[in-house]
């Protein structure tokens, strides 16, 4: 949609307080809003998956007045029970596990008292490696700070990196990358790695990675919950049958050493049903002895229908879902309501 017929709607819809209505409308759904990391770093292009933290403050203060932020370990509870959520639920949630959601954005969460929870991708914590996906950003923007031809995969990626565009030369190209399977994918990074020079030490205390200390330090806190985002971050429908303990089982084991607490909930990487996770990966789930899992399905949560394998969020990054109207109208689900869904 145009940009500017987008804003008309947007106004005409608040206007109207369609987003009120749709929160009365929608007040027995669970709303999940689903965020990275929270930065107080300027990225230019803008890093979709790192929100400034001054956006993420605006949102955690609209959350907390129209809905009733609840835990992980409220919405397990509850699942045990088969028990309902308090009206107008919302549980906050952040994937990968970045530095920054320990030295940014905790101390935001426990200013205003609200609990959220993080899904971690295990064979990273207390590393100083990157997500691929993360690199790649910052290739391509130090690539093209410093002129540097890069062979970019993707249609019409490097027509648009040639021309200065490089968030629209970074997304063709992750998507493309993202769909190679592990041993073609890791030649192509490494060829870009080799045509980049990165201070990674720069970047790491920002979206690196947490350590083990800081993911105790904040499960004692009582305000943060854990969840797991399997060892690697590899799509589970890239797997082998054989991988797939090592991604899905393994990484409790892991958490269940270190931090002496189960964890019970999971998220998909790249999160896509059908695409990234099929069935048989739910039902493995639930061997494995996970109790939930979280997709990046663009929706409220019907949490009356009871498959709680694959619950749909809301996400909040750092482009036009943060804007201030679509944020909220998004997450009152009047968005699917005027697209008569």
């Amino acid at each position: 949609m145009h940009k500017h017929l987008k804003n008309l709607l947007f106004n005409m819809l608040l206007c109207t307080e369609v987003d009120r209505m749709c929160r009365f409308l929608n007040r027995s759904k669970l709303l999940v809003v689903m965020y990275h990391g929270i930065t107080d770093r300027r990225y230019h292009p803008p890093f979709w998956t790192q929100l400034p933290v001054e956006k993420f403050r605006e949102q955690l203060a609209f959350l907390k007045r129209y809905y009733r932020v609840i835990s992980l370990r409220d919405m397990v509870a509850a699942l045990r029970k088969g028990a309902p959520l308090p009206e107008r639920s919302a549980l906050i949630t952040f994937d990968d596990g970045f530095k920054n959601n320990f030295t940014v954005a905790f101390p935001a969460l426990k200013e205003l008292g609200l609990p959220a929870s993080i899904f971690l991708t295990t064979s990273f914590i207390g590393s100083y490696r990157l997500l691929w996906f993360d690199e790649l950003f910052l290739l391509i923007q130090e690539g093209a700070q410093r002129g540097i031809h890069l062979p970019l995969a993707g249609e019409k990626a490097m027509d648009h990196y040639q021309r200065g565009e490089l968030w629209e030369a970074y997304s063709l190209c992750v998507e493309t990358v993202k769909r190679l399977r592990m041993e073609a994918r890791e030649p192509y990074l490494d060829q870009l790695r080799c045509l980049v020079p990165i201070d990674y030490p720069r970047w790491t205390d920002d979206i690196g990675a947490l350590t083990w200390q800081d993911v105790r330090f904040m499960a004692d806190s009582g305000i943060i919950d854990f969840g797991l985002h399997t060892a690697s971050h590899r799509i589970l429908t890239e797997l082998e049958p054989w991988e797939l303990e090592m991604e899905l089982a393994l990484p409790r084991d892991v958490f269940r050493e270190q931090v002496g607490r189960e964890a019970e909930a999971f998220c998909f990487p790249n999160g896509k049903p059908g695409l990234d996770f099929r069935p048989e990966h739910q039902s493995l789930l639930r061997d494995f002895g996970y109790l939930c899992a979280f997709s990046t399905e663009s929706a409220l949560f019907d949490w009356s229908r009871g498959n709680c394998m694959g619950i749909s969020r809301v996400a909040a990054g750092n482009d036009g879902t943060s804007e201030s109207r679509h944020f909220r109208l998004n997450a009152s689900g009047a968005l699917w309501f005027a697209k008569g869904r």
